[in-house]
């Protein structure tokens, strides 16, 4: 084993921090499954041929008053788990249990979905017509990062070689945008049901990296480091210049969308809803960057008085950023194929959901338990992921005809974990992949309750005010 100065040590974890940090910017789009099929208001914008109303109960408008429904969700699974927990939790990696050269990566995802505004309307009782607008502010990002990444953390992984290849497997995209949305859905018979979104799009933030080839050549006697590295890389923005503005609606990134779903309410009790969900795209502005880039060799002197971090990112900018050219490119989202089948038992009301992304690896095959208790609905949720890792969700709820607010998680356990680790500065930390989620939200409906003209409580015409109403002037005294 070739053993190397603490600089070089140094150097190194800084380099693959700034590769991997390349790939991802990170936020915090998610799915609440505990939601499917709870008739709220965030299940009538999800699923559009969803309802949000129970008539001669229900008030005509429902609206989220710009409380902001929160949802973020995000995982680490892969053979580097016990590295990534040393890191996330001490601030530094522990990579003696991690095997190099057998080509396993693992798997990094950061997602959220937050409705700003929500407005819905029961336009008739007649086939349960309901419109919708909404605004949405959502990100997806994912990246695959090889073992041999987070190996080179530890001194004695990283350096049992002078010539290290292609150690640096890595592949992700992020991306962010603003989701402005219109639904409409209705009963076509009395059991089947329809519904629609469709979306105007503005892109916030897009990047794509992919690290193709890499090599890492050292020289012990001369404390010198070359490193070089050949790939592709796509972003519609500089990294050390993002503005806030960029975050603001603006459509210099414009994209369309659309959601189409049904349901169908069978003889025995069984209700069945599928939904081909966002399929779309996001075109970016012709002022995108795209660097085709092969940075040559980067050597790195480590007896320059220069700072280690100050010489890396230097060079990183110099023989990447220069061999950037602009190019308007499109990005598609990460749309979806679901099913839900559910029977209700009384007061318990289950739901299997199966999701499978379209353009992308990976899917959900979820069980969502439901027990009703008068207004509270009390939520237990198993989720399996494809990627290989078991989620357990938790929720509670408070729903009446005209008011919801609900708050959960679809890894609770291991949110719990998490918090835990932090706040107790726990030093053994728990087998398994790390993931934490977080939702809640609320919506008031408000307006005269829309009913059935045979239940009706009023008839037009005849609880009016007298000046207005037509019964009224009929048999008003002319002056």
């Amino acid at each position: 084993m070739i053993r190397t100065s603490r600089k070089s040590t140094y150097l190194f974890k800084i380099f693959v921090l700034t590769i991997i940090l390349f790939s991802i910017n990170v936020k915090t789009f998610a799915q609440q499954f505990s939601l499917y099929n709870s008739r709220t208001l965030y299940d009538s914008f999800e699923n559009p041929s969803q309802r949000a109303y129970q008539v001669d109960t229900s008030r005509r408008f429902a609206f989220n008053f710009f409380i902001p429904t929160i949802s973020i969700n995000s995982s680490f699974t892969g053979p580097a788990e016990a590295a990534f927990k040393t890191l996330l939790y001490d601030g530094m990696f522990n990579g003696r249990d991690i095997t190099i050269g057998d080509n396993k990566h693992n798997n990094l995802t950061l997602n959220s979905n937050n409705y700003v505004a929500m407005l819905r309307m029961l336009k008739t009782v007649k086939k349960y017509k309901e419109i919708g607008l909404s605004w949405q502010i959502r990100n997806d990002g994912r990246v695959k990062v090889s073992n041999d990444i987070f190996a080179v953390f530890d001194d004695y992984r990283l350096f049992n070689s002078s010539s290290l290849q292609n150690i640096f497997s890595l592949n992700g995209y992020n991306q962010s945008y603003h989701q402005f949305s219109f639904t409409y859905r209705q009963n076509y018979t009395k059991r089947l049901a329809i519904g629609a979104k469709l979306s105007l799009l503005s892109g916030i933030s897009y990047t794509q990296l992919k690290v193709s080839q890499s090599e890492i050549n050292m020289d012990e006697a001369a404390d010198v480091i070359d490193v070089s590295i050949r790939g592709t890389l796509r972003s519609n923005f500089k990294f050390d210049n993002f503005q806030r503005k960029m975050a603001d609606p603006n459509f210099r990134n414009p994209g369309l969308s659309f959601t189409a779903g049904a349901s169908y309410k069978l003889r025995d009790g069984y209700f069945v809803l599928g939904n081909l969900k966002d399929i779309g795209l996001i075109k970016w502005s012709k002022d995108s960057y795209e660097y085709n880039f092969n940075t040559g060799k980067i050597l790195i002197d480590n007896a320059s008085n220069q700072s280690a971090d100050n010489r890396l990112a230097d060079s990183l900018d110099k023989n990447i950023s220069s061999r950037s050219v602009n190019k308007s490119y499109v990005s598609a989202l990460n749309g979806k194929a679901e099913i839900l089948i559910n029977k209700d038992f009384g007061n318990y009301r289950p739901n299997l959901i199966l999701s499978k992304s379209i353009y992308y690896k990976g899917g959900d095959i979820a069980l969502v338990n439901n027990y009703h208790y008068k207004n509270y609905v009390f939520t237990g949720m198993a989720d399996y992921n494809t990627n290989g890792f078991l989620q357990l969700g938790g929720q509670f709820m408070v729903k009446t005809p005209n008011i919801e607010f609900y708050m959960g998680s679809d890894q609770l356990v291991k949110s719990l974990e998490m918090l835990k680790n932090f706040t107790k500065n726990e030093t053994i930390y728990p087998s398994g992949y790390t993931g934490v989620s977080f939702y809640m939200g609320f919506a008031l409906k408000f307006g005269r309750v829309l009913e059935h003209p045979a239940n009706a409580t009023q008839i037009p015409g005849f609880m009016e005010d007298p000046a207005s109403g037509f019964i009224k002037k009929l048999f008003r005294k002319k002056n």
